[in-house]
């Protein structure tokens, strides 16, 4: 009886504890997603009373092609973006496993900084980089005689997505890196030891015996990348604002207009919510293709 009291009082405090992160995040997050959920089924302007109109705004979102245009863009930047940053990372964290720990902490620290700057300005640096007359990428190309290969880089339709997906992905590699790099300094030195005693050169100890020990970093690195990449947003601001026209358009760029920018808050409503379905499907995707798996070592 008195060990059941004792686990009692153990359960009381723990929930007592657990309370005021509970309240937070109810009172910032499911109170406003069940809120925004109601008004999805409105008309409203934000002033004056709501109009009930069904599902009127989920089947305007779908007629509307700069949305049709913004969900293609947000999945290709999101899973594009993802694959890039995922394989460059899980690389990188290889090579340093072959440098000094002396050296090696210098590089993981510059190679990681890129995850540490704002967006916003991570996208006003690469603004001059592809800055179509001042530019750092089209003077380098000018200077070894590739003139053909300049570029107005951030206004041509071509481009101007793939130039989002570099800056995305470059912002996103470091994290992935140091994720890998923990997951492969766990493993222990007597597998590597002995596959070389076997006769294994490096590139099949990384595919048979690294890699499968790293996937559930991996697995867990694919899914940041991919939300950052489905989410991104100042980054696109900031570099073209959509443009050229609406051709770089991305989903919370086209909610956000709509719902501060028109006064259409029951459209953007509804908008967020088939965003909210698109990240949490890109997610399970993400998870069933990138399969983490644990070993016992």
């Amino acid at each position: 009886m008195s060990k059941l009291k004792g686990k009692n009082i153990y359960l009381a405090k723990g929930l007592l504890f657990l309370l005021p992160a509970t309240a937070v995040y109810v009172f910032f997050a499911v109170i406003p997603f069940f809120d925004n959920l109601i008004l999805s089924f409105h008309s409203w302007s934000g002033f004056g009373g709501k109009e009930f109109v069904g599902f009127s705004n989920f089947i305007e979102a779908f007629r509307d092609k700069n949305f049709l245009l913004a969900i293609k863009n947000s999945v290709y930047l999101g899973f594009a973006s993802s694959l890039v940053s995922v394989i460059v990372g899980v690389l990188l964290a290889w090579l340093l496993l072959y440098v000094g720990s002396g050296i090696g902490g210098f590089f993981r620290t510059i190679l990681f900084s890129p995850s540490m700057i704002p967006a916003v300005i991570t996208a006003l640096i690469f603004s001059f980089v592809f800055e179509p007359e001042m530019g750092i990428l089209n003077r380098l190309f000018e200077a070894m005689g590739l003139e053909s290969l300049k570029h107005a880089w951030l206004t041509n339709k071509s481009t101007v997505l793939n130039c989002i997906l570099f800056v995305s992905a470059w912002k996103q590699v470091g994290l992935t890196m140091v994720l890998c790099f923990a997951g492969m300094q766990s493993i222990p030195k007597s597998l590597f030891e002995a596959a070389r005693m076997e006769g294994a050169g490096e590139g099949a100890i990384f595919l048979r015996i690294i890699l499968p020990l790293v996937m559930s970093f991996v697995q867990l690195s694919a899914i940041f990348a991919l939300m950052a990449g489905l989410k991104i947003y100042d980054t696109v601001l900031a570099l073209t604002n959509g443009g050229p026209g609406k051709f770089s358009v991305v989903m919370p760029m086209w909610i956000m207009q709509n719902a501060f920018s028109f006064n259409h808050y029951g459209y953007g409503a509804s908008m967020s919510l088939i965003f909210v379905v698109i990240v949490l499907l890109s997610m399970v995707l993400a998870k069933g293709v990138v399969k983490g798996e644990t070993y016992e070592l």
